[in-house]
């Protein structure tokens, strides 16, 4: 199975009038086109949580590690907060573990570096500020927990049941991000949705979401490239603080 690696020119998706849009696709390429667009999103996540938690400008501040470079080592009361650097550890850490997952299921996009707005590392903000970092956060997992609805749906309709499970139980973990990232800014409830929101009528529609993480296009003001780290890089900055992986029950 050949690896498909994405740079800006190939993330264009084809003309709607051309021969490649207009034919169906296969059962197999439908789900690979599926997995693929899965793990791209996992990567731009996995990039953004590393670059966060190596940002002293997001990482220094009152509501994470405080007065310390070190997310293994954060400032305690009222300097930091622990417990909010140890969320986006174990986030960084699960995205890590779902781009695993998605491999092992076949999926084979590569992307060596993403991009973000510059604005992002700058200051920790609060989800309701979008061009902060608690912004972009709430930003890029609602569209991760979007991704992952249409996914159910389309992998269901294809027949590919396990694969439909997958997808909703990455989703619900992409969910816990989003509001997780609501508790850190203090924001009452950080819990506030009844049901997910669902931005996307199907998968391509998501991956077109995603292409400003690809090509730096479309982004606010200055467009940072970030390279997608290595499983050392994520276990060091992890350190202990990791997530583990739940047995299914049926």
């Amino acid at each position: 199975m050949q690896t498909a690696v994405y740079d800006s020119a190939s993330t264009r998706p084809p003309a709607s009038g051309s021969v490649a849009a207009r034919a169906p696709r296969s059962r197999a390429a439908a789900t690979r086109a599926i997995l693929d667009t899965a793990l791209l999103a996992e990567q731009i996540a996995t990039a953004f949580y590393y670059r966060a938690l190596t940002t002293p400008a997001i990482l220094r501040t009152p509501q994470l590690a405080g007065g310390s470079d070190d997310p293994n080592d954060p400032g305690l009361p009222p300097q930091g907060d622990p417990h909010h650097v140890r969320y986006l550890q174990a986030a960084l850490d699960a995205e890590a573990k779902h781009m695993a997952l998605l491999h092992g299921a076949g999926a084979r996009a590569q992307v060596h570096r993403v991009y973000f707005s510059a604005d992002a590392f700058r200051h920790l903000g609060t989800s309701l500020q979008p061009h902060s970092f608690l912004g972009a956060l709430d930003r890029l997992e609602t569209e991760s927990v979007g991704l992952y609805l249409a996914a159910v749906d389309q992998l269901a309709r294809l027949g590919q049941l396990d694969l439909a499970q997958l997808a909703a139980e990455l989703g619900a973990v992409e969910a816990e991000h989003r509001m997780l990232g609501r508790v850190i800014a203090g924001i009452t409830p950080a819990n506030n949705l009844t049901l997910e929101r669902e931005p996307f009528a199907n998968v391509d529609a998501a991956q077109a979401a995603l292409r400003p993480y690809l090509t730096g296009k479309g982004l606010h003001g200055r467009a940072l490239a970030v390279a997608i780290p290595t499983g050392a890089q994520v276990a060091r900055v992890v350190g202990k603080y990791g997530t583990h992986r739940v047995q299914r029950y049926m």
